[in-house]
């Protein structure tokens, strides 16, 4: 028999013939179903405490006293002790299944025992638990900095993945294990695995347990780091190097220096690909230094891929100081000029923090040095998370090596525990030179591939299957087009560049968890590859076919000379750069480095949201109805994308998500405008499709309007620019006649909100003038046609004319809402709420700030607590 695997499959198993009964598994258990006794017989004592299995006697005749089955949570009662929530399965005979952790291997275990087929009624329920609600597919989440892959794409919801399977997922964390598969039971007693204590209190009784709980960063390795250093290991912290980035990018707006400075410790595969990737987004406007203690970067990878990335990050803007490690991170205040140091915030007169790293050699003849960094990265150590839950009364019950890893048989199971499996980076398994597994995916899938089989064979009284690891190969991103993929297979053998990229793209594609989600994922990075794929062929005719020079001689022997090619090819000079959303070349080329993902209009599983996308004359939109829309009618909130006027669409992945969510939560039928984009379509094309929207929203021709529209309340949204064109949308609903009869904008809802003007208000005058430039050149290329940055649709308030339309708005209140960290258009966003105030606007202004987030950071963030904070009050608002 065999269980190696193909080529980047996963392994296989044994089929056909059943096992003979002397080749079955023999356990101190005997062969007796003891899954089907759930109530527990055996009495110990632990410290002369009576205990059941280690469980207090109490806390245990709770649990025997759960008898609701209804796959939820119930809470006995007890004479002694507080009540405590136990789990209660939903079938009292079959299997309990519990699965600590929802990553690589506790989800593909639980995904591999529901696609196994099992005899009679011995089908497990199985419990996944998790302290996210989302699976991450940690090995892409260098692309979420790039900008390749949206966050639904790598980073799906439990409840999505697990909706067509019998697997049930809880969101909680682990605080303690109770095993009791190693205690002796007298014969005839039951054979329960143990129990496990949640943090929100739940007590989970378990048959068989699989731990897979991974390791979390160790940050706390030097003075400063836990403090000042970012990890990324989890999608949160993706999340938030990604926020910090763009700040860093938005301060810099307009600026020629000082360049962004971002130190990376560590460079393993996680170091090195963070290097490339965020060396490659900032371009000529920063700077990476890469620290590692070893003077070689990726010792452990294959020479082809150390080869690949070394050469990548040398032909990059990245600064590699090997051979040096860590002793210190601490922070400064520093001039914008990078010239003067403060050690304090009150010194600094309010110039922004920056890091200081300081290395110390950790070879001979280097000396020590001080790095300046404005973002620090930690992508070395790992700490176990199961020694902390072993039970202080027993702290040895769960076998641990030195590093605090689970020790576990070839079968996975954990030693001394036969109803207790252990893989991932919570297990300690070598291969048959001696060392350790690496704590990667590709171990995790396969681990997960055995384990549940392994727990379908002890279930059925069948033979367990040594745990045999097959090395399919290694891969690495380098960037936006580029990867390094060394197959063990075929000797010798690198992928590198854009086919290493293709390759790498697809082999993760093929390992989604779902079939489902796999199409889902294939389809969308099949679009964006063909966008890209378009705009290459557009470059390359473009490079080959020159438009004409209108001032050059037409004489024939002119044209029939080879004249000289210019100094400049027109379609790689750039005119005009508006980072991070566009770039224009002299050709007339437009780039949009984001790409045009697109998320299809239907029903929205997660919320119920229904949307459709309607094109009626010049209006275009996308409509959304809550999933009660039957119950009343309901309130109509027009909202417009933000962008810059350059990017962005209702079909955009994210503003679908966000509109999702804000009409689940609101009740309220959503609008969300489909508006031309600069410089294809220059303003005021934005201003006249958002018009045309808004009037065909009011006219309520639109069956969902028709039958489930209360248009008496009608909210006018946006975010960033959608804020400006939903300001003046109201500006202009001001007019009379505008809009017909029976039609009552109710309030205006201003989020992060686009305004400006020639002199600076408030703190703006701290940005300098180069802020104002850039600015005033950036609206002029979205309206070529305006007076400036005085024009009244930027500038609200720029004289009478302009404040008395604003104080016009048909609205009886504004909600203004403002990010902590938005530097850009905080300010301008407090003085359109104090003027409108001022301008003899009758009704009510309304100011909501976010802490500690940046300009328009809710559609990364959406669930995020301050997310949750800003949709309510939106929701609050619209319910006043």
């Amino acid at each position: 028999m065999s269980c190696r695997a193909a080529p980047w499959s996963s392994p296989s198993h044994p089929r056909g013939r059943p096992f003979p009964a002397s080749a079955r598994l023999r356990t101190p258990f005997g062969h007796m179903h003891v899954w089907k006794n759930p109530i527990l017989k055996n009495l110990s004592r632990i410290g002369g405490v009576p205990m059941m299995f280690g469980l207090p006697s109490g806390l245990f005749r709770c649990m025997a006293s759960s008898s609701t089955g209804n796959g939820g949570f119930s809470r006995p009662s007890s004479t002694d002790e507080t009540p405590v929530p136990v789990y209660s399965w939903p079938d009292k005979q079959r299997p309990r299944v519990c699965i600590l952790g929802g990553g690589f291997g506790g989800l593909y275990t639980a995904l591999r025992l529901e696609s196994l087929v099992w005899p009679g009624n011995n089908k497990p329920q199985v419990l996944l638990v998790d302290q996210s609600d989302r699976f991450v597919f940690k090995p892409m989440l260098y692309e979420l900095l790039s900008g390749e892959v949206d966050v639904w794409e790598i980073a799906p919801y439990f409840t999505e993945l697990l909706k067509n399977t019998s697997v049930q997922f809880v969101k909680d964390s682990v605080k303690l294990l109770r095993p009791s598969d190693h205690l002796r039971r007298e014969p005839g007693g039951s054979c329960t695995g143990g129990v496990v204590h949640l943090e929100s209190g739940t007590v989970i009784e378990y048959d068989w347990l699989v731990l897979a709980l991974g390791a979390e960063a160790k940050i706390d390795v030097v003075p400063g780091s836990a403090e000042h250093a970012i990890p990324f290991t989890t999608l949160e912290h993706a999340l938030k190097v990604e926020s910090e980035l763009k700040m860093l990018e938005r301060r810099r707006f307009g600026k020629s220096s000082p360049p962004i400075e971002v130190a990376i410790v560590g460079l393993g595969y996680s170091g090195v690909e963070l290097a490339a990737t965020i060396s490659e987004r900032l371009k000529n406007t920063g700077t990476v230094k890469a620290i590692n203690v070893q003077t070689t970067i990726c010792p452990s990878a294959p020479p082809g891929n150390r080869d690949a990335a070394l050469k990548v990050l040398e032909s990059q803007n990245i600064q590699l100081f090997l051979g040096y490690s860590v002793s210190c991170v601490r922070e400064f205040y520093a001039s914008d000029d990078s010239s003067s140091m403060a050690t304090d915030e009150k010194e600094a007169g309010g110039d922004h923090k920056k890091l200081l790293v300081e290395l110390q050699p950790a070879q001979r003849g280097l000396q020590s040095q001080v790095l300046e960094a404005d973002l620090v990265l930690w992508t070395v150590g790992s700490t176990s998370q199961i020694p902390r839950l072993q039970p202080p009364d027993a702290p040895y019950v769960i076998p641990l090596n030195g590093r605090g890893q689970v020790e576990t048989e070839e079968t996975l199971q954990v030693k001394g525990h036969p109803r207790t499996f252990a893989i991932g980076d919570s297990a300690a398994l070598r291969d048959p030179s001696g060392k350790f597994l690496p704590a990667n995916a590709q171990v995790a899938f396969q681990q997960a591939d055995f384990a549940g089989w392994n727990i379908w064979a002890a279930i059925n009284d069948r033979p367990l299957l040594p745990f045999r690891f097959q090395n399919l190969g290694e891969m690495m991103t380098l960037g936006r087009n580029d990867a390094a993929i060394t197959a063990s297979f075929i000797e010798g053998l690198t992928l590198e560049g854009p086919l290493g990229h293709a390759a790498r793209k697809l082999v993760y594609c093929l390992r989604m968890p779902t079939d489902e989600h796999r199409v889902k994922v294939g389809l969308s990075w099949f679009t964006k590859g063909a966008v890209d794929s378009l705009a290459s062929l557009q470059n390359a005719v473009a490079s080959n076919f020159p438009p004409p020079n209108p001032s050059a001689p037409s004489s024939a022997a002119t044209n029939r000379s080879r004249c000289p090619p210019p100094a400049m090819d027109p379609d790689s000079e750039i005119s005009f750069d508006f980072p991070p959303y566009l770039c224009q070349y002299k050709s007339g080329r437009v780039v949009r480095p984001g790409g045009n993902a697109i998320a299809p209009a239907g029903t929205d599983p997660l919320t119920g949201v229904v949307s459709k996308d309607i094109h009626v004359g010049a209006a275009r939109a996308r409509v959304y109805l809550p999933p009660d829309a039957a119950a009343a009618k309901l309130p109509v909130v027009v909202y417009f994308h933000g962008g810059g006027f350059v990017v962005g669409s209702p079909a955009r992945p994210s503003t679908h998500a966000y509109l999702n969510d804000l009409v689940a939560r609101s009740g309220a039928i959503g609008v969300s405008v489909y508006y031309g984009l600069a410089p294809e379509r220059a303003l005021p094309a934005a201003y006249e499709d958002g018009w045309a929207a808004v009037q065909w929203a009011a006219s309520g021709a639109d069956p969902w309007l028709l039958d489930h529209a209360d248009l008496s309340r009608v909210f006018l949204s946006g975010c960033s620019a959608g804020a400006n064109i939903a300001h003046n949308m109201a500006v202009r609903a001001g007019s009379a006649g505008a809009l017909p009869d029976g039609v009552k904008i109710r309030g205006l809802m201003v989020v992060h909100p686009y305004f400006t003007g020639k002199e600076p208000v408030g703190a703006e005058a701290a940005l300098g003038p180069d802020v104002r430039e850039f600015m005033d050149r950036t609206w002029r290329f979205v309206f070529p046609g305006t007076s400036g940055l005085d024009d009244p649709r930027v500038n609200p308030f720029v004289d009478c004319a302009a404040r008395a339309a604003s104080a016009a708005i048909p609205c009886e209140r504004v909600l203004v809402c403002v990010a902590e960290t938005d530097y850009l258009l905080k300010e301008r966003a407090l003085w359109y709420a104090k003027e409108l105030k001022a301008s003899g606007y009758g009704g009510e202004v309304e100011v909501f700030e976010s802490k500690g987030v940046g300009h328009a950071f809710q559609f990364d963030k959406l669930d995020s607590e301050e997310g949750v904070k800003l949709q309510e009050s939106l929701v609050a608002f619209m319910k006043k």
